[in-house]
């Protein structure tokens, strides 16, 4: 019983210590746990628009879908498809999409 406890007792501190890494991280790239201003962010960084424009921009196109205060999961929504698009239009690909080459 007590190594069943100490495994888990492990396994708790190592996801712990996972979270804190990944939170942190978040705030010391966004400094905001706010997906909306994530995705703003990330925008103004990706074209050369002052942040009232892109801010404009996110707001019309959540607009068109009806939507007239965006929800954080609609925000995140937005910076995942956002992040997509982008590593799409650099070319990247995951690796679960990549085909294997044919020899």
């Amino acid at each position: 019983m007590a190594r069943v406890f100490s495994r888990f007792m492990k396994i708790l501190i190592v996801l712990v210590l996972l979270v804190a890494a990944a939170v942190s991280a978040t705030w010391v790239r966004y400094a905001s746990f706010d997906p909306c201003v994530w995705t703003e962010q990330d925008m103004v960084a990706d074209s050369s628009l002052p942040a009232l424009i892109v801010t404009a921009r996110i707001r019309a196109a959540l607009l068109l879908d009806g939507v007239t205060e965006p929800t954080p999961k609609q925000c995140l929504y937005a910076w995942w498809q956002h992040r997509f698009e982008d590593a799409k239009a650099n070319g990247q690909t995951s690796p679960v999409t990549e085909k294997p080459d044919k020899k």
